[in-house]
This record gives structure tokens, sequence and C-alpha cells, in this order.
């Protein structure tokens, strides 16, 4: 889904044909320049896009009839991954939340997987207590408080993990302060319970 977005930006930043360095492109769809510039060599290649000199070493990159057909088809393609996403993450938090006693949850990370989960507890009318995220500068998120610390004392409260960055580290983190059972966290985000066994010591007997 993030590469038909990066494409999706890049025929947006083009389609005007207006002049643009590699730099500016880059820029403006949020990449590396060398990321760019795979990005115009792959569409000309297949002639999607086409390029015309212009003064001054710029360029002038637009969208061919075949190119604009290609966007029509991503922008589907990306409409239909991002339903397929949500109802995926949906049906997980249902399963999460909806057997689970606590009275009251915290949520925590800002972000697309916030919101799905803030869907997903209204809809089961459950309690959000507070959105725990120690790197936003917001004091609200869809009207519920944002803090920056976890509480000390949960209660009967659980923290359900919403962050998509650093899910893991973060999965971690909390369970060396609260108890395992406190803290929910989808299957999508593939975060591991326990930290693998990076070094095995099992021996096998050599065959003779």
């Amino acid at each position: 889904m993030k590469r038909i977005l990066h494409e999706l930006n890049f025929f947006k930043v083009i389609e005007n044909a207006e002049e643009k360095t590699q730099k500016k492109i880059s820029s403006e769809i949020s990449t590396s320049i060398g990321f760019a510039n795979a990005l115009i060599k792959k569409f000309l290649k297949k002639g999607i896009i086409k390029v015309k000199q212009a003064p001054y070493k710029r360029f002038i990159y637009y969208l061919t009839p075949d190119g604009f057909a290609n966007k029509i088809k991503l922008v589907k393609e990306y409409i239909d991954e991002s339903l397929i996403f949500f109802r995926k993450i949906r049906k997980e938090f249902n399963e999460v939340i909806v057997k689970d006693n606590a009275s009251g949850f915290y949520l925590y990370g800002t972000g697309e997987i916030c919101e799905i989960a803030i869907l997903s507890l209204q809809e089961k009318e459950k309690k959000i207590v507070a959105i725990i995220d120690t790197n936003t500068k917001q004091k609200k998120y869809f009207n519920y408080n944002v803090i920056k610390k976890l509480p000390k004392n949960l209660g009967n409260k659980k923290i359900i993990l919403t962050s998509k960055d650093n899910a893991q580290e973060i999965y971690f983190d909390l369970t060396q302060k609260v108890d395992k059972s406190k803290v929910l966290v989808i299957n999508s985000l593939y975060v591991s319970k326990k930290k693998p066994n990076f070094k095995p010591t099992t021996s096998y007997d050599k065959k003779k």
C-alpha cells in the first residue's frame, strides 16, 4: 500500500506538466532523490510518463494517456487495499475487546491504527479512558485526552497497543512496567510476546 501511495503522489506532482527538478519531486512526495529517480526511470521505460528538456537544466515530466489510465487503476487499487486493511484491523480489535471485562481502556499511540481502535471500542460501547502518546503535542485526539505518561495504577483498566511505529519496543517497555495481561495487541502488529532466542545452545550429536 505504501508503494501505491508513493506512486499516486508522484503522478499528482507531475500531472500539471510543470518544470521540476528531481530534488523538488522527491521533496513533494517525501522520499529520497534516489527513490524519485528510480520512479522516473521506471515510468519512462514503461511509457507511463515522458520528459521534455526545459531551460537551465530543468525538465518537464508529464503523464501519457497510458500513465493517466494507470493512475486511475492505482486509485482503485489503493482504495481496495485500504478497505481490506481497515476491515482486517477492525475485526482484530473486535475480537480482542468483545469478551474483555476491563472497566476501561488506554490506547497507546495515535495514528490510523488508533482511529480504527476508537471506532471498534465505540461500537462495542467500551470506555476509552485516554490516549497515551509520548511523541505528540496534541492534548486531544478525537475528543479524548492525550497523556504523556503511563498511569501509576491501572486498576481494572487495560492498555491496547495502537502504535504502528516501534510497536515491538513499546510492548517490551510496557510489559516491564505492568503485567502482560494488561497489554492487549492485535495480530497485525506482529508483536512477539517474548524476545527471540538469538543464540540457540542445543547441540546435536555427530553421526559416526
